[in-house]
């Protein structure tokens, strides 16, 4: 019977001391913890940073039509180009113009620059774009939107606001 204690007393010990774990193995596990802890913590930082980057590139991002005339009117009143001093060159003016073009396609829109030289003297730089179907036209010092006459209906297959 003394034997069948012992032996009891023994297989109590071992499923007892099976379930522990020594001190540095348990601060290695507590470390590794904390670790990941922190990692997940950055991870859900950085998430969110390129989350509100994410947002402002699909703002802009794929370019497209101006929903309206109202929309470009009023995109054309915000845009500072037609406020610089008149350019005295074709080359300042289609520098401009395209200056009107890159801060366009920051706000997500599609406009095109093109000029048309008559002579040295003579010449025209205007911007235009498609409002549903509809070519729009104007010159970048005055930003007075109008239709050119004789152009058809378009398709620029870009979607609209």
């Amino acid at each position: 019977m003394k034997t069948l204690k012992w032996l009891l007393a023994l297989c109590a010990a071992a499923v007892f001391l099976a379930g522990c774990t020594s001190n540095s193995r348990y601060q290695v596990a507590v470390d590794k913890n904390t670790a990941l802890s922190q990692q997940v913590t950055d991870l859900s930082s950085q998430l969110g940073t390129l989350q509100g980057k994410y947002d402002q590139i699909a703002k802009v991002y794929p370019p497209r039509e101006f929903a309206s005339l109202n929309d470009l009117t009023a995109w054309l009143a915000i845009d500072k180009t037609s406020d610089l001093p008149p350019s005295g060159t074709m080359e300042a003016l289609y520098s401009k113009a395209l200056g009107q073009q890159a801060a366009a396609l920051k706000d997500g829109y599609v406009i095109s620059v093109d000029q048309e030289v008559i002579s040295d003297q003579f010449y025209f730089v205007f911007c235009t774009t498609v409002i549903g179907g509809q070519v729009w036209v104007w010159d970048i010092e005055t930003d007075e939107p109008y239709q050119p006459i004789g152009f058809g209906t378009v398709s620029t297959g870009l979607s609209k606001q």
